[in-house]
């Protein structure tokens, strides 16, 4: 890995898309809820995009799931117009700048999302430079599987306006990172060059993938842990059996080039978006996401909370929905939630993993390794060891059943997190149950 600190090793992320997270769907209602968000335990707040999007109401450019949408609009925030200034419909850049200095404020870093490898048919990246766009060998404009162009990074002029673009972020907005949109399908040559410049700007910088390539670690501080966050979905779902997500995860850790770090999550904005009806927090009870967020922030990575995740948010989502669409009041974060015995048991559980990961060093600075139980098919269970040798056992119930085993490590003194568990020679873990677990 590049330059993972210590800080950003124990961090919590919190993902927020702007048109879901307020009714306003603007910088300024996001800023006014940052101190809640603090208090949730997060240390890094990580921005959609909310640059110029394309406003092209020919269809040939608009991608499939923003069609199937239904909102009839050619705004969409992976489809980028200008990369240079922010949207009217999220405010201005002064108040992109007073929401990450209020963040700064607050004690948290902000990442911003840059969405590279395509962009809007109509972006002004053309009209400075002329071979922005990839070329088919006919001269028209190749596009991707979501009907936008290629940027053409063969271009050095391309590329110098990509670097001042990430300058400016990092300068005038003041951003402490990148989460970079399909970022192993951009050349890995690009990226090296923009991440020196910016660590030369701040050190420190931080660079997530939006990707799971291993070889991309050798330059990004962290990949999108899409093998264990699907397959871990899959696993409580029924979908996919316990021992198989352990081996996919396994090979996947055996091709890093060291032990990676990286984003875990239950939702973002994507998963959001595709699961509609079927979101978690609206077909389960509030111990199925509780269990899935116990096994994710204590496993080896970098828990992402998505906007409303911490008070087990179960409103209709759909980043295409635009403020001013008439049913935009049905695609926001329920806020009520969070008084609601749902979004208060969610939200201490989140503040309580989150004071784990930030004082227990077994936890965020240790080693993992999966663990064995006499219940491998129902009960994930891994051993984080910290650098003075201490270790803790995580145990988790998979399904909706109890479930009696036994483990490989012996108990060793109090739990630092129980939840439906009894502990000794032989376990009994409610349905959804959890515990990490000091052991010899």
């Amino acid at each position: 890995m590049s330059n993972t600190s210590d800080f950003w090793k124990k961090a919590v992320v919190y993902q927020i898309s702007l048109r879901s997270f307020t009714r306003e769907g603007t910088f300024r209602a996001a800023e006014a809820m940052l101190p809640h968000v603090r208090e949730a335990g997060v240390d890094v707040v990580y921005l959609t995009p909310f640059v110029a999007m394309d406003t092209d109401m020919d269809r040939s450019g608009w991608s499939p799931r923003q069609i199937q949408s239904g909102f009839e609009t050619p705004k969409n925030p992976y489809r980028i117009m200008d990369y240079t200034r922010v949207d009217p419909e999220y405010g201005t850049d002064a108040d992109a700048k007073s929401f990450t200095d209020r963040a700064h404020g607050l004690g948290m870093k902000v990442i911003f999302d840059l969405v590279y490898l395509h962009c809007g048919p109509n972006n002004v990246i053309r009209k400075a430079v002329p071979d922005a766009f990839q070329l088919n060998p006919d001269g028209s404009v190749r596009t991707t599987q979501w009907n936008f162009p290629y940027l053409n990074f063969d271009s050095p002029a391309t590329r110098e306006y990509l670097y001042a673009n990430m300058t400016h972020f990092a300068k005038d907005i003041g951003c402490d990172g990148f989460r970079c949109d399909v970022g192993d399908q951009v050349p890995l040559d690009f990226w090296e060059e923009g991440f020196r410049r910016m660590r030369e700007i701040k050190p420190g910088f931080i660079a997530i993938n939006e990707g799971c390539r291993p070889d991309y670690l050798t330059v990004f501080d962290a990949n999108y842990g899409w093998t264990w966050s699907f397959s871990l979905r899959d696993v409580f779902k029924g979908e996919l059996k316990l021992p198989d997500m352990i081996t996919a995860q396994s090979e996947y850790e055996a091709k890093c080039p060291a032990p990676p770090v990286d984003l875990i999550f239950m939702e973002n904005h994507d998963i959001s978006t595709d699961d509609w009806e079927k979101r978690f927090d609206r077909v389960h009870p509030v111990e199925f996401g509780n269990a899935f967020f116990a096994a994710t922030f204590l496993f080896r990575g970098i828990p992402v909370v998505y906007n409303g995740n911490e008070i087990a948010d179960n409103a209709l989502m759909s980043f295409f929905g635009p403020v001013e669409d008439p049913r935009r009041a049905f695609k926001t974060v329920d806020w009520a939630r969070a008084l609601q015995p749902e979004g208060r048991k969610r939200l201490g559980l989140l503040r309580k993993l989150s004071g784990i990961r930030h004082s227990v060093p077994a936890f965020s600075s240790g080693s993992m390794e999966f663990a064995g139980t006499s219940a491998p098919e129902r009960i994930l269970a891994f051993v984080r060891t910290a650098p003075d040798g201490s270790k803790f056992l995580v145990a988790v119930n998979t399904t909706d059943a109890e479930v009696k085993f036994t483990a490989d490590f012996e108990p060793a003194g109090e739990p630092v997190l129980c939840e439906n568990v009894s502990i000794g020679s032989v376990w009994t873990a409610g349905p959804y149950g959890f515990a990490a677990v000091p052991v010899k």
